[in-house]
């Protein structure tokens, strides 16, 4: 079975599961200091048009089969820290935006054009959840990273728009700009569905990270770095640098750096990427880079000028793309592969099409394709 039929079927049983739980005998939140006591005692969770104080985190340790409704403005007031501005623990949970609903990060307050590695700013959503589906949420001006799931199993991310367009270099000036804005980070977890969902930023649209069975389709990504797998950012753990069955599917990558991209950390621990499949990608003017895969990557401040030799440390099994097309920049490479000796085994490219001006450079050839 795919990996996408297999989430797609695991999530469809979590729907089933999950208890239709609109009602109206819900707690509605207003005040700041009533959050705890509505996540302690409440099935039914409403926060409504709600303020929440610099230097503070919107706690969301919930009940098992909670409902929470974001609803109206949720403001998160300016503070330099490194966050969350919300956490969430849940299990059997259903988490959604009203359709009026936006959660203003105040991005603006903090941009630098440096992200993590200016100013102290607060991540946005850090998550661990299972059996649960988070829908319908809109989140303003990201200070820097957006969501990091972790450690979670059985989710549904669906009907996102995280827009970060404020921070654009074009309209704000270098030292103004969002970084490091990343759309969704995903880390050590398992049948995981991302679908439906719009992202502009100035960094990764979705960065996949470690674990299994993780689909994600049907995204149009503006503006920053790609659909990306970035693996490596454990020492000395070889499942934390391990990442098995994905798909990327039905999308569209507008602008940004690069359309896909997928990186390992010479500067991490051993591990392994195997079974991944790009499909029905469109790539539409790429700044950098149509399809970057390299094995030399390290994170570091932007425009640092440095290059690393690739390693083998984690290498990069059975990567499919199937039916990527689109163009580049006149100065961006359609195609670039950096692999290390016996790091990449058994790709196959197979309608893949990216026009450029420049020629694409490889040092590893896929099947079915001539770089």
């Amino acid at each position: 079975m795919t990996p996408l039929y297999f989430v797609l079927s695991v999530l469809f049983l979590l729907q089933a599961s999950i208890k239709d739980a609109k009602s109206d005998e819900a707690c509605h939140v207003t005040q700041f200091y009533q959050v705890d006591v509505a996540v302690e005692i409440c099935d039914v969770i409403v926060l409504e048009n709600l303020f929440v104080p610099g230097g503070e985190t919107l706690n969301l340790l919930l009940k098992d089969n909670t409902t929470v409704y974001f609803s109206g403005n949720i403001t998160f007031g300016y503070y330099e820290w490194e966050g969350p501005l919300i956490a969430i623990n849940a299990t059997n949970a259903v988490i959604e935006g009203k359709d009026d609903s936006i959660l203003n990060g105040q991005g603006e307050l903090y941009w630098d054009g440096l992200g993590e590695w200016g100013s102290v700013k607060p991540k946005f959503f850090v998550m661990q959840l299972h059996n649960s589906i988070m829908s319908n949420i809109h989140v303003l001006n990201p200070p820097v990273h957006t969501v990091l799931l972790t450690d979670s199993t059985n989710v549904e991310l669906s009907g996102w728009n995280i827009d970060a367009s404020e921070g654009d270099v074009d309209a704000v000036g270098s030292d103004r700009a969002g970084h490091n804005t990343d759309g969704f980070d995903v880390f050590n977890s398992s049948n995981i569905l991302l679908q439906d969902s719009i992202v502009h930023n100035q960094d990764d649209c979705v960065a996949i990270r470690c674990g299994t069975n993780i689909v994600v389709d049907k995204f149009i990504c503006y503006g920053g770095h790609g659909l990306s797998i970035s693996v490596g950012f454990s020492n000395d753990s070889f499942v934390l640098n391990t990442l098995i069955n994905v798909t990327i599917s039905n999308s569209i990558v507008k602008g940004g750096d690069n359309g896909i991209h997928i990186k390992t950390h010479v500067d991490g621990g051993d591990g392994i990427i195997s079974n991944v499949t790009y499909e029905n990608i469109i790539l539409d003017g790429a700044l950098k880079y149509g399809v970057n895969v390299q094995q030399n990557y390290r994170n570091q401040p932007a425009n640092s000028g440095s290059t690393l030799d690739p390693e083998n440390n984690i290498p990069i099994l059975n990567l499919d793309l199937i039916n990527v097309d689109g163009n580049v920049a006149d100065s961006a490479t359609p195609v670039y592969i950096l692999c290390a000796d016996e790091g990449c085994y058994n790709w196959k490219f197979e309608d893949v099409s990216i026009i450029g001006s420049k020629e694409s450079n490889c040092n590893y050839e896929p099947s079915d394709y001539y770089c």
